[in-house]
């Protein structure tokens, strides 16, 4: 895969955790807000704005158009995906009715349909008529965007088992070497890594009708093009495993809301992550819960990717049935996983309030380990271009005029700006330049140190700077299960889960110190500015001590 294609990624994310917070703050204005008072399926008490949706679209959809001539052959796409937003941010705002929000749905899909999403290659339904095929495509694509929508419901669980759909399809696209489905989950994956920053509970914005809708016609749309693709082997069927847990809350719910003559559209509590939350499960970890099921149903479908079609189907169909009878069994049986045991969580933090004394300082520990590591990275880095060279002379520039005429009143979104893309551009350099794997292990060593140390001083204050979350089991699913297995060569020699393993612990220690206030993000932008000079500027005898080490 051409390199052009891996930069979506990061200016998706930027773009994505730039312009959300804007969004949040303005939100009220356009009236976009999660008002809980008179429902009792809120699980929220005070409103959150509904408008992450909107910086989801609009992040992947610009770094597409960055990066990416517009092309006439995702015209139906762009169309019925515009059709779908639309009809989805009328109803956030104005609220539609389930009939008026289907048709908006069944609009957008027919207009992606007369452009060829179609599953029209089922070879256990060989010799079918159009209008069979028409029927079940229009059918499947249905269940999906409303089985994204309905599982919309808790913190994080929407946007995080989409997220690993998209990814899944990345992993596919890359062995078929289908570079418009790959730019195209890149960009969507890293517009949700952004979102949800801000999503993982407790919740500082809610997606949206307009952001759950589109999620769910995106990743329907990738993965029928992939799998009908006539450069793709996998079986035709691996939407329905791609999919599964949509389409496996679509098939628990609908009977239900048939017997209790209720809206096949309208809201209620009878959704998958509901029924595992009357097992007394807290919210964070009923989401974990449903994107480890995620995880075993994708594990199925990667390793099933080349079987038939008969297999496939029996495959899906245990899972759903063992999943499903589980948790009807366990509710039916009164079972509780939970019980009131005060004074417990005290007890198990007492090591950590101990070591309560350090907190004022771990701030300014982690912001000179930052830069320790980042100046340590622009020395290293010797092989890149140089045009990229005077790239980061020239942005450390822009940096340093925007910071003088801000005049310090924008601090954390400048830091989160420069820090973001100093670290992006020096581990990716200090990883391609870098071959003695003798300094590899001690890098890597020293920031599993680093990460641990974090974790720490994540958990010896009660106040609430930054935390772990169910975001980071995703980041470590990647990491762990999907990063090796990328076919993508970042250059001779460098390892994709080195590079996305520093990448992503620099990048939650600057999220840490951003979070601290005071002078921590103005100086973080600093250290930023200072790497960016010295990689550009590159002395003949750095330069040639660097080379020495990484011969």
């Amino acid at each position: 895969m051409d390199i052009q294609y891996l930069f979506t990624f990061p200016i998706a994310l930027g773009l994505s955790l730039l312009i959300i917070p804007v969004l949040i703050r303005h939100s009220a204005k356009l009236g976009l807000m999660d008002i809980p008072a008179g429902d009792s399926r809120k699980l929220h008490r005070e409103s959150i704005p509904r408008s992450g949706g909107i910086g989801i679209i609009c992040s992947a959809g610009l770094a597409l158009l960055i990066l990416f001539p517009p092309d006439k052959s995702i015209l139906s796409f762009l169309i019925a995906s515009l059709v779908i937003i639309c009809f989805g941010l009328l109803d956030d705002v104005i609220t539609l009715s389930p009939l008026q929000k289907l048709g908006g749905q069944a609009i957008g899909v027919i207009i992606a349909m007369s452009g060829g999403m179609v599953m029209s290659e089922f070879p256990i339904l060989a010799n079918s008529p159009a209008w069979f095929t028409y029927t079940i495509t229009f059918l499947f694509v249905m269940g999906v965007i409303n089985g994204v929508n309905f599982s919309d419901g808790m913190d994080g669980l929407a946007a995080g088992i989409t997220l690993m759909s998209l990814i899944f399809i990345l992993m596919l696209a890359l062995e078929s070497g289908n570079t418009l489905i790959a730019a195209i989950s890149l960009a969507v994956s890293a517009s949700l890594l952004g979102f949800l920053r801000f999503n993982t509970h407790p919740a500082k914005v809610f997606m949206g009708d307009s952001g759950s809708q589109f999620l769910g016609f995106v990743v329907a749309w990738l993965v029928i093009v992939q799998s009908q693709s006539d450069t793709s082997p996998i079986t035709t069927l691996m939407p329905l495993l791609v999919l599964g847990i949509p389409v496996m809350d679509i098939l628990q719910v609908v009977p239900v809301r048939v017997h209790k003559k209720l809206p096949l559209a309208g809201p209620d509590r009878e959704h998958l992550h509901h029924q595992i939350a009357k097992l007394a499960f807290r919210q964070e970890e009923v989401v974990g819960i449903m994107y480890i099921l995620q995880t075993i149903l994708l594990a199925g479908a990667y390793i099933l990717r080349f079987a038939n079609d008969n297999i496939i189907l029996l495959f899906y169909a245990s899972y759903v049935a063992i999943v499903l009878t589980t948790i009807y069994v366990a509710n039916v049986s009164g079972l509780q996983v939970r019980t009131q045991r005060p004074n417990t969580s005290n007890q198990r933090n007492r090591f950590f309030r101990r070591l309560s004394k350090v907190h004022p300082y771990t701030g300014r520990f982690f912001g000179l380990m930052i830069a320790a590591y980042l100046g340590m990275a622009a020395i290293l880095s010797t092989t890149l271009t140089t045009p990229i060279l005077y790239m980061a002379i020239f942005w450390a520039a822009i940096l340093l005029v925007i910071k003088a005429l801000s005049n310090n009143r924008w601090p954390i979104v400048l830091g989160r700006i420069a820090s973001y893309t100093t670290v992006i551009l020096l581990v990716f350099g200090l990883t391609i330049s870098v071959h003695n794997e003798v300094i590899n292990w001690v890098i890597d060593g020293s920031l599993i140190l680093f990460s641990i140390a974090l974790a720490i001083a994540i958990r010896i204050t009660r106040r609430y700077y930054f935390w772990l979350t169910t975001q980071d089991l995703l980041l470590l699913l990647f990491i762990v299960i999907l990063a090796p297995q990328l076919p993508i060569e970042i250059a001779p020699e460098s390892s994709n889960a080195r590079l996305i393993f520093r990448t992503c612990i620099l990048l939650y220690a600057s999220e840490y110190v951003l979070a601290r206030g005071g002078r921590a993000p103005e100086n973080l932008a600093t250290v930023a500015v200072i790497a960016l000079f010295l990689l550009g500027l590159h002395f003949n005898i750095l330069s040639t001590f660097a080379s020495s080490l990484t011969g």
